[in-house]
Order: structure tokens, then C-alpha cells, then sequence
């Protein structure tokens, strides 16, 4: 299950909790709820209801809905990354970390196979690139044998350029892309302000070596450290995309008008409430 239908079913939770618990307060029985969650979606899907989660069915029970008005899905908006693949005989590394990262961040990532030419200065043309697609970030993978950087991180410019001709080495012909996207990871990390983490097996950590950077055990980011990216990449215009109840969009301010008897409940409950905070900061003696 991903992360969003995770954060939704545990609203749904909570709201169908609040009242399905005071109705079986003599069992108070949770596992109950989820089993009959799963066993009507499992009916739906024989029934050919298409793809049908337990999440889908408490999502869309009326003591979810009174709380919630539904779920809302926002889509993406600009571009997170440019990821630049220049290798002639590139590997999965780059598509891997797409599939990853969007997945995860809920944000769009471009990938392009752009080679660059012999005597061309592998920054210029990734800034370039950058420039051209208004991503937020721009990585690349160059293969460049002679005194280049296995990671060369430019912060400033919003670039970070893996040099996969010095991660090759060992029998394992597939070592190379896993340890290139290790790197694609730690460079966004570098480019976006997240530098080191405290985490012992986070990918951001100091790796000197290829055998370090075997060592590390993830291959991708932490959760924790996407709050702190989201923020740096809202001053670009991305946003990630989100599956988020009506109630909140209403108390964030862009909701549209209600369209049924649920909606109807939580946008008078959160407009009410909003007047009446309203009131009590504008009664509210001011501070000496």
C-alpha cells in the first residue's frame, strides 16, 4: 500500500472509529472493522467492481464522509527534477530512480537521454538543460575518465553530476547502476540542503570509497528528510501531488463550493469555526 492510501486509510480510521467504537463499545473490537473492510472489498473485486481496497471501503462509509466530505486528489505541479542520462550505453540506474523517487515524493521527474559531446563542459550543458526544462534540480550521469569527480555537487547552480566511469569495479555487472543511483540520491540530497543525516544507515552519509558506498545499506531517502526538500522545492513552483480529505482543502482556503449533503457538513463546520477564531483574535487584547 502506498504512502497516501496508508495516511488516508488512517483517517478513514479515525472517523469511522469515533462512532463505530461508541456503537461496539462492549467489544471495542478495531480488527473487526478492518476484517469486514476487507472481506466487502474482497466481494466488490469477485463481483468486478475493479481493483477495491479495504482502505476504499472505509474511505467511503458514511461516518468516514460526515468527517472527511471525501478525498480529494490534487495532481502534481512543475518540475522536481531533470535527470539526465548522457551514458551511450546507460543501464536502469536512471529509470529506477524516476520510478523511486515519483513514487515516493509524489512529485514529476523528467528523464532525458542527452548526450554530451567530447570537450564539452558537463555542468554547462546539465545547466542548460535546467534552464530549459524550469526544473527545480537537475542531476546527471556522464561517464568522463579523465579528472573528473565520482559525485560533483554544484548547490548554487542546483546541479549535481554523477561520474559512473569511477563506479565501476567488482564481478557484479549490475553493482554499477545500483551504486549510480545511490549517487543520483546523494546528490539531490546535496543540491536540496539536506547534506549528511544522523542516521547511521541513511544513504547520506560519507562514502570515500566504492567499497563505502557498497556499504551503505539504503539506496534511497529517508522519509523524514522529504518535509525539509518539499519546502525547498515550493520556491520553484513544484508541489507534490496529494490525496487529501475535502476538510482540509477547505481549511486551506481553495476548496470549491459543496457538492453533496457531506461536503455541505464539513464546509459549514470549518467555516463556522474559522469565523469564530476569527472573532476571538480580533477581541483578543493586543500585546503590549
Amino acid at each position: 500500500m502506498k504512502i497516501t492510501r496508508i495516511m488516508a486509510l488512517a483517517f478513514a480510521m479515525a472517523a469511522v472509529s469515533s462512532v463505530a467504537m461508541a456503537q461496539r463499545a462492549a467489544t471495542n473490537d478495531m480488527a473487526k472493522i478492518i476484517a469486514e473492510a476487507k472481506a466487502e472489498a474482497e466481494k466488490a473485486v469477485a463481483a468486478g467492481k475493479g481493483k477495491v481496497s479495504a482502505a476504499d471501503i472505509l474511505m467511503n462509509r458514511p461516518e468516514a464522509l460526515r468527517m472527511t466530505g471525501g478525498f480529494l486528489d490534487v495532481p502534481a505541479e512543475g518540475t522536481s527534477i531533470i535527470l539526465i542520462d548522457s551514458r551511450e550505453k546507460g543501464g536502469g540506474a536512471c529509470g529506477q530512480f524516476k520510478e523511486v523517487f515519483e513514487d515516493l515524493s509524489k512529485m514529476n521527474v523528467v528523464l532525458e537521454k542527452t548526450p554530451v559531446k567530447d570537450g564539452d563542459c558537463p555542468l554547462n550543458a546539465v545547466k542548460a538543460r535546467l534552464a530549459a526544462t524550469g526544473a527545480a534540480y537537475a542531476l546527471a550521469v556522464v561517464e568522463c575518465d579523465k579528472g573528473a569527480a565520482t559525485l560533483a555537487v554544484f548547490p548554487d547552480d542546483r546541479v549535481a553530476i554523477v561520474n559512473a566511469a569511477l563506479l565501476k569495479g567488482g564481478d557484479d555487472p549490475l553493482a554499477i547502476e545500483v551504486r549510480v543511483v545511490k549517487e543520483l540520491w546523494r546528490g539531490l540530497g546535496f543540491v536540496s540542503g539536506i547534506g549528511y543525516a544522523p542516521f547511521p544507515n541513511d544513504v547520506f552519509q560519507p562514502a570515500y570509497s566504492i567499497s563505502e558506498l557498497d556499504a551503505l545499506a539504503y539506496q534511497v531517502m529517508q522519509p523524514l528528510h522529504f518535509q525539509k526538500m518539499y519546502k525547498e522545492m515550493e520556491r520553484f513552483g513544484v508541489k507534490r501531488s496529494r490525496h487529501i480529505p475535502y476538510r482540509l482543502a477547505v481549511f486551506e482556503g481553495w476548496a470549491a463550493s459543496p457538492t453533496n449533503e457531506y461536503q455541505r457538513i464539513v464546509w459549514d463546520e470549518v467555516k463556522a469555526w474559522q469565523a469564530t477564531n476569527a472573532l476571538k483574535k480580533a477581541s483578543a487584547p493586543a500585546a503590549k
